[in-house]
């Protein structure tokens, strides 16, 4: 008996090769008559960055800046990921019966891919790899990708995105 999927995570960076990516979670998603629950983190301000920008401005301050800036932020990520699936499902038939939700989140990509997959109760993840050549000749997998893959109970399903 085949695995049952019936909630996908698809991880995205809005980057130009994640389209492909995409196109198979659609896919998977269609086979199974899954949903898919589309990822963006909005990466956080590290703490190097904080101390910096306290050293000018008030705590208090800078936490209404980061606030206020931060949901603009979340706002116009949640457009952009909703343009880009709305044009990849453009076309495609019987779109109406793919579900597909989104979240954005200031988060670490990783805890946010893991997090959600977890609240989701997500079957599997679809992740893109961007590799890249280590020092002697390896191909060396996305740190995002990585992690993703060693922490998750879910298959993942890694697509070359280079």
């Amino acid at each position: 008996m085949l695995p049952e999927i019936n909630t996908i995570v698809y991880a995205t960076t809005l980057g130009k090769n994640t389209r492909p990516v995409f196109r198979h979670a659609v896919n998977l998603a269609r086979t199974y008559n899954a949903r898919i629950v589309m990822v963006h983190a909005l990466e956080p301000v590290s703490e190097f960055g904080h101390a910096i920008i306290e050293h000018y401005l008030p705590k208090e301050t800078l936490e209404e800046i980061h606030s206020s800036g931060m949901a603009r932020i979340q706002s116009v990520m949640q457009e952009r990921v909703q343009a880009f699936r709305d044009e990849e499902l453009q076309g495609l038939p019987d779109v109406d019966q793919l579900t597909v939700d989104i979240v954005v989140e200031e988060a670490n990509p990783e805890e946010l891919i893991l997090d959600t997959a977890k609240e989701v109760g997500a079957d599997m993840i679809v992740i893109g790899s961007h590799s890249h050549h280590g020092m002697f000749g390896q191909k060396l997998m996305g740190n995002t990708a990585q992690q993703v893959s060693l922490h998750t109970k879910v298959p993942v399903l890694l697509v070359p995105n280079n």
